[in-house]
């Protein structure tokens, strides 16, 4: 069994993340920009598909990932060899101060236990002016309807285990707090809604898919006892969108810290 949630970094990980981000990057880049030439660091890049956004979005600025994990990164070199990596512990950044213009981050700080200490390292390397801006879950948001009892199983386990882990899956309400106390004077929270419903079932069939695939995800995590009802709450996720009437809502929290 694997203490991170997710499992280990195999092909199967790095599709879903590679898909999770083609994904979220609309919701995430809403309140972002990043001029051409600027200096932007991609902290926890993870396999670096969040990087490979920040590229197609702003392909004119100097981008940069960041992780601490040698197989994530060899992943990231791979399938996004044109931007630039460095290993390092997300609260001993080798930058020296008032390095970066922009530091992006998403889905980091709800696995970690010190949030802070890794929040006062990015406040470091921004320059004046600069910003950071971190996309969180916030799981106790999630809405279903009609309620699904194998969905709200899964939920209760991944949130377990996430908080056996260190992290917290509940995060987003707390950020402007972490902000606060790392020293952010200014900070900004654009609470993020995604929501699926009969009038957009593309969009519908995304989110639930999104959500599913993160089920299918947790079996190494989780261990074999949990299988099959795995497979019994990602099927009914992605079987939500055929139920008449059915909606889904979930809220991420995205918050911006200004040097």
């Amino acid at each position: 069994m694997s203490q991170y949630i997710h499992g280990t970094t195999d092909d199967r990980e790095i599709a879903r993340l590679e898909k999770q981000a083609r994904w979220t990057a609309p919701y995430a880049f809403r309140h972002f920009d990043a001029a051409p030439d600027m200096r932007v660091l991609d902290l926890a890049t993870g396999v670096g598909a969040m990087a490979g956004q920040l590229r197609r979005a702003y392909p004119n600025i100097e981008l940069l990932g960041v992780d601490l994990s040698r197989t994530q990164l060899a992943a990231a070199r791979r399938n996004h060899g044109d931007v630039n990596y460095v290993r390092a512990d997300a609260t001993h950044l080798p930058f020296r101060d008032a390095h970066f213009d922009r530091v992006h981050c998403s889905w980091f700080l709800e696995h970690i236990p010190n949030p802070v200490a890794v929040l006062q390292e990015v406040r470091r390397v921004l320059k004046p002016g600069g910003y950071c801006h971190f996309t969180e879950v916030d799981n106790a948001t999630l809405r279903l309807v009609p309620r699904q009892p194998a969905v709200d199983e899964v939920m209760n386990a991944l949130n377990s285990g996430q908080i056996a882990a260190g992290g917290d899956p509940f995060i987003g309400p707390k950020l402007r707090g972490y902000f606060t106390a790392a020293g952010f004077a200014q900070v900004r929270d654009f609470p993020t809604v995604m929501e699926g419903n009969e009038k957009d079932l593309t969009a519908f069939r995304g989110l639930t898919d999104e959500f599913a695939d993160i089920f299918d995800g947790l079996d190494e995590s989780l261990g074999p006892t949990w299988h099959e009802r795995l497979k019994e709450g990602a099927a009914a996720m992605r079987a939500l969108p055929t139920l008449p009437g059915a909606s889904m809502y979930y809220r991420a929290q995205v918050m911006q810290g200004f040097r």
